[in-house]
């Protein structure tokens, strides 16, 4: 009698585990609001744009009446202890100048040399003394002065801290108006920071300044509003 083999076939079957996590699909609440802060900021150096403009046939003589009249600008303005790394030369120019005959032809009938110099003022009461003084030296136009604050930023940090308060005090009102309790903040991110654009700078040219030399020019700085934004977004609890 003969021994017949059996085989036996164990099949495993792969059985999905299901599991469940509450949390992982549950959506945390969140608040988010904008605040704005606005501070004022006293303007502490003004500055000038001081210019000498020279003009004539010959190249040479332009420029050495120009140099001339510049040395005495600078040297009026070094006068009021304005210091050198405060005065920077912003300009220096030579353009020719043309003149057309009957058939259009261009021919050169002398140069316009100009010098353009800033001089920052840090001693506002002095800006009035710095602008006349430019004036009855010999410049032929004067735009200024533009006010700005040396550290600006130090109120920009404080312009931000305001708007982290308005944003903080909004979320809290609108939380206890909808009965929940502010979490911690999920992100905070600051906005633009914004100065106010400086005005139309006041301009003097050379026909005006005969009346204005003999008193110095009354200068006031006033107040400049710097403000900023920031977004938050809270937890709710």
């Amino acid at each position: 009698m003969k021994r017949i083999p059996v085989f036996f076939c164990i099949v495993f079957l792969s059985v999905p585990v299901l599991s469940s996590d509450v949390n992982r699909d549950k959506k945390e609440r969140t608040l988010t609001v904008q605040g704005e802060g606005k501070v004022q900021a006293v303007p502490d150096i003004a500055t000038l744009s001081v210019e000498v403009s020279q003009e004539g046939e010959d190249l040479d003589p332009v420029t050495a009446e120009m140099r001339r009249q510049m040395s005495k600008v600078l040297e009026s303005v070094k006068a009021q202890a304005i210091e050198d790394k405060d005065i920077q030369t912003q300009l220096y120019n030579v353009r020719p100048k043309w003149e057309y005959d009957k058939r259009s032809n261009p021919h050169r009938a002398g140069y316009t040399v100009t010098n353009r110099i800033t001089v920052k003022v840090r001693d506002l009461k002095k800006v009035g003394k710095v602008l006349s003084a430019v004036i009855k030296s010999g410049a032929t136009t004067v735009n200024g002065p533009d006010f700005e604050v040396d550290n600006r930023q130090a109120f920009e940090r404080k312009a931000l801290a305001a708007a982290y308060e308005d944003a903080h005090g909004k979320a809290a009102a609108l939380a206890e108006a909808a009965g929940v309790k502010l979490g911690d903040i999920v992100s905070m991110n600051p906005g633009q920071i914004g100065w106010p654009m400086p005005p139309r700078p006041y301009m003097m040219r050379a026909m005006a300044m005969a009346a204005a030399a003999p008193a110095e020019e009354p200068i006031a700085a006033g107040e400049q509003t710097l403000s900023a934004t920031v977004t938050v977004v809270y937890a709710l609890q």
